[in-house]
């Protein structure tokens, strides 16, 4: 089995985000190959190779469900964190033989969380996409903008992350902290994706880099209240969230993955040392996803 452990593990592990179930049992991105079956299974076999992502249970008949958004289903049970609601699961079944189990781990959240607001926003070759912060999001979100032929503008205030954000499918890199960069790039980008969670993040910059008409989709969470201008609202710029993804969006992300060679950036580290993965997630060192597998 390979469980991928996340900056979302992080924070509920420290109850950032709302106070932690605990004991709590953390991972959300799970591969492996099924070893037992219950009476009511119809849908796997014993030795299917099977993957679990952030969400486990949506009712499968709401409005939500049956709109492809059952991550916004009233019922739904996340992985971890959360309580099982006594429901029969709705199942999924995707194949996508070309993806190593190592490199599938990180696609089941962080890959599904930035492919499907890519996709929602129908990116292809005439959109400017900003991919603000290259990390274990961030780098996922520039290979699919890349691959879907979109003209990608890697934010960063690291310009040590130049070579990477060009080699990971980039056509430009933005140093927010470079004077030069923020004014050649005002007012440049259809959408920015931001993945970070950082709380001092100057959203004016990123709002002022977004064009008329533009968006900001938040993918990271930051821990403290974002502080937006009200004047770029006057420019018809819009914010929006975005959580996870839908059962479709997880067979699209799959299937466009297999098909154009997106894959994590990934450290596999044994189980047994687990302490050490979360202190290379913890520290900001791991390029870009940490893979635990026994």
């Amino acid at each position: 089995m390979r469980n991928h452990g996340t900056g979302s593990d992080l924070h509920t592990m420290r109850s950032d985000w709302r106070p932690t179930l605990y004991p709590a049992i953390l991972g959300h991105e799970i591969v492996g190959n099924v070893l037992e079956i219950g009476s009511k299974v119809v849908d796997f076999k014993i030795g299917n190779r099977v993957g679990i992502g952030c969400q486990v249970y949506s009712c499968g008949n709401c409005d939500e469900c049956n709109s492809g958004y059952e991550q916004l289903c009233a019922k739904k049970v996340f992985t971890y964190n959360d309580m099982w609601k006594d429901a029969e699961g709705v199942p999924t079944e995707y194949q996508a033989q070309e993806i190593s189990s190592a490199e599938a781990c990180p696609l089941l959240c962080a890959g599904l969380s930035t492919f499907a607001p890519l996709k929602r926003h129908n990116v292809g070759p005439k959109s400017k996409v900003g991919i603000a912060g290259i990390g274990g999001l961030g780098h996922l979100a520039i290979q699919w903008a890349a691959k879907m032929k979109a003209e990608v503008t890697a934010i960063s205030h690291s310009s040590q992350k130049r070579d990477e954000a060009i080699k990971l499918g980039a056509t430009h890199f933005l140093d927010i902290l470079d004077p030069n960069d923020v004014e050649k790039f005002t007012h440049s980008q259809d959408i920015i994706l931001s993945t970070s969670c950082s709380s001092n993040t100057d959203w004016s910059k990123y709002m002022n880099f977004i064009k008329n008409h533009g968006t900001l989709i938040l993918i990271g969470l930051p821990e403290a209240p974002l502080q937006i201008p009200v004047f770029a609202f006057m420019r018809f710029v819009k914010v929006e969230g975005s959580l996870t993804g839908g059962r479709q969006d997880i067979k699209d992300m799959l299937t466009f993955a297999a098909k154009h060679n997106v894959r994590p950036w990934i450290q596999i580290v044994p189980m047994k040392d687990v302490n050490e993965g979360i202190k290379s997630v913890l520290n900001g060192e791991a390029r870009y996803r940490v893979v635990l597998e026994n």
